[in-house]
């Protein structure tokens, strides 16, 4: 069956690591899986999820509203165009990678901290401040819309795993169907209340962000 929804991405994330080299043994590094859809947040799926009117949602919480400041990262398009993004939010350095072969998972040990990342990434690709309104439906799924200041807006259905330390094939096996079984419950989830989650092609930020460089060039 063809899905209804664009966007689909599977990633792993990385939190920075501590600031300064210490004669510790390092910390096992936080690792999460995360499972995200994008989709059209239009103002009637806005209303939707904010009312809560008549809706199926078993549990709808308001997480409220934040503001964000992200700048992006990358060298002569190297890392955006295999899938690793680079950002800085609010002074807290993150990488995620999209999982799908050995080779991303050696370049997310590339950029694993913030000395690799200051090594590695030369050039600031893209800045944006981040208007965000959050809810935690049924209990599991997080939904995001974010407006930018370049007036763009766009929304995100989420859903995150801690990982573990098993790098051997069948860890990755595992994985791999726990990313499968979360997309499936995304899909699942998004397709049973369609006025809050409209059918369409969204757009995500950063491309939103370069078609607008290029309409202005």
């Amino acid at each position: 069956m063809l899905k209804s929804w664009i966007g689909s991405r599977a990633c792993i994330i990385a939190r920075s690591l501590p600031r300064f080299a210490s004669t510790q043994p390092a910390r096992p590094q936080t690792r999460r899986l995360e499972v995200e859809r994008k989709f059209l947040a239009t103002p009637v799926a806005i209303s939707y999820l904010r009312s809560n009117e008549g809706s199926r949602f078993q549990k709808h919480e308001s997480l409220g509203r934040q503001t964000t400041h992200d700048t992006y990262y990358d060298r002569d398009g190297l890392l955006f165009s295999r899938g690793v993004y680079v950002r800085r939010r609010n002074g807290h350095w993150e990488a995620k990678v999209r999982t799908g072969g050995d080779y991303l998972n050696s370049a997310f040990t590339e950029v694993d901290g913030v000395g690799a990342v200051k090594e590695v990434i030369k050039q600031n690709l893209a800045d944006a401040a981040v208007a965000r309104e959050s809810w935690m439906l049924d209990g599991r799924f997080k939904v995001d819309i974010d407006t930018t200041d370049f007036g763009h807006t766009v929304g995100e259905v989420e859903l995150t795993a801690t990982l573990g330390d098993n790098d051997s094939e069948a860890g990755q096996e595992d994985e791999e169907k726990l990313k499968e079984k979360m997309d499936q419950d995304i899909t699942a989830f998004m397709q049973s209340h369609p006025q809050a989650f409209p059918a369409g092609r969204p757009l995500g930020k950063l491309s939103a962000y370069f078609d607008k460089l290029s309409r202005e060039k």
